[in-house]
């Protein structure tokens, strides 16, 4: 059903994005007011929540947003979305996804109330290989992100090759095709 309408805003010149990855369906919790933990093993995932995201991502030219939730089997300091066990890891290594991943909003509690705060959180994404975050709610937490990634930049803590990468996926995603494989959908006919 997910390829389907992927297919579907592709063809009406729309890029769609799988979310919230890790999958959200057994999350309780409000990332929007505070963190929240999924724990749950990465096999029992492999077999149900990921099934969509692994069918889909780098194959349809869509992006991915990445959830504020904590995915305790492969992290429990910092959310999914600013966690580089998970995006460096999992996602980049092992899935070699090379794709457009997006957070969610960070203006939510899960990421401004974290240890990281949201200018530490901003760089941990980027250093992680999150290619754009999105402050959407909360627009004056833009200054406090970019505040915290020209600080990083001017001290040298960003990773140019994290950096390097995903220019090339931005650029990418900008062509006409844009899909990481070739050319983009159908994929679900």
């Amino acid at each position: 059903m997910a390829g389907a309408y992927c297919d579907g805003l592709w063809e009406a010149g729309v890029r769609c994005t799988l979310k919230h990855f890790p999958g959200l369906g057994r999350v309780f919790e409000d990332t929007h007011r505070g963190g929240a933990s999924l724990d749950i093993a990465a096999s029992e995932l492999e077999r149900t929540d990921w099934v969509p995201f692994r069918a889909l991502i780098g194959r349809s030219g869509a992006f991915t947003m990445l959830g504020h939730v904590t995915l305790t089997a492969f992290d429990r300091s910092r959310p999914v979305s600013f966690s580089r066990p998970i995006v460096a890891g999992l996602l980049r290594g092992d899935w070699r996804d090379d794709g457009i991943l997006i957070t969610d909003d960070f203006s939510m509690g899960a990421v401004y109330r974290s240890g990281d705060g949201i200018a530490g959180a901003a760089v941990e994404a980027i250093d992680a290989g999150v290619d754009l975050i999105l402050v959407s709610y909360d627009t004056d937490q833009y200054y406090a992100a970019m505040q915290g990634l020209l600080r990083a930049a001017r001290d040298g803590r960003l990773q140019e090759k994290a950096l390097r990468q995903s220019d090339r996926r931005l650029i990418r995603a900008g062509q006409p095709d844009g899909a990481a494989d070739g050319p983009g959908p159908p994929l679900g006919r």
